[in-house]
């Protein structure tokens, strides 16, 4: 189950897609307020002097210098002045997303993290900004990569400071339901599982249930468990000395086909993979 939860939220990670709208660095004027909103995309407030307020899903918030606030998209927020000291900000509004999914719909994520690195955070903002407002033919990718940067940055200090991030507890339809599938696979490796026997499971339609599952996880259904099965495979060619045809066997194949499909993995054969693995190290 663990297992299974990991591997999920990696492959939300290695299928997110990011994209940056605007970045600035800002003091705020006396008007900035609005209410009650749903924003389509994601605000990173970093901030660095002054005083305001904002809430998300409901809760106050009083930001303090140093500290990153992530305001997702489609969750109600509201912010404001408190006073005539206001925010002075680095920020920006950017989209990632999981197929046509929000990712921060898809993970539970503090609404802030204290900064241990304010000198590569400024920098790192002060990049943004600059790619932003450049002509260079590379800025797209540079400017993906620093806001990677910064978003890997968030979630891994978010696992330091607050104990780890998650699952959304209320997810988007066919969301939660991807667990069931995947316990199901690793349970039923040894036997034939169609599209039709998983989409069933979950009481999809299978167009439907195939569409969910390569937005989740990046791969086809099929492509998934041959990968699974693979996986398995090379665990028991390390770990024990039973025959190839064996393991075909426990893997619900016929040998030729465990065989060619283990080959087109890894680009050897099963017992060139144990060969192989059992040499001496190069001293």
């Amino acid at each position: 189950m663990e297992t299974n939860q990991s591997e999920l939220l990696r492959s939300y990670l290695s299928n997110a897609q990011a994209s940056l709208l605007v970045a600035d660095h800002t003091k705020v004027g006396p008007q900035w307020r609005d209410l009650d909103f749903l924003p389509e995309f994601n605000r990173l407030y970093y901030i660095r002097d002054g005083e305001g307020w904002l809430k998300i899903r409901g809760k106050d918030y009083y930001p303090k210098p140093g500290q990153l606030f992530l305001l997702p998209a489609g969750v109600e927020q509201s912010y404001s002045v408190t006073g005539e000291n206001t925010f002075r900000k680095y920020w920006c509004h950017f989209t990632v997303t999981v197929g046509d999914i929000h990712l921060f719909q898809l993970l539970t994520v503090p609404a802030y993290i204290e900064v241990t690195d304010h000198g590569r955070l400024e920098a790192q903002f002060e990049e943004l900004i600059r790619l932003a407002r450049s002509t260079e033919l590379t800025a797209p990718l540079r400017i993906k990569a620093v806001l990677y940067d910064i978003i890997s940055m968030f979630l891994e200090e978010s696992a330091r400071q607050f104990g780890g991030f998650g699952h959304q507890t209320a997810a988007p339809p066919g969301v939660t339901k991807i667990n069931t599938i995947l316990e199901y696979i690793d349970r039923h490796l040894a036997e034939p599982i169609s599209v039709e026997t998983l989409s069933k499971l979950v009481h999809f339609h299978p167009n439907y249930f195939m569409h969910v599952f390569k937005t989740m996880l990046g791969d086809s259904p099929i492509h998934y468990i041959n990968k699974k099965r693979v996986e398995k495979a090379r665990q028991l060619l390390l770990t024990t000395d039973r025959p190839v045809s064996e393991i075909a066997e426990n893997l619900g194949l016929e040998l030729y086909y465990f065989s060619r499909m283990f080959k087109k993995w890894t680009g050897m054969s099963p017992s060139e993979y144990r060969a192989q693995s059992r040499k001496p190290p190069l001293t």
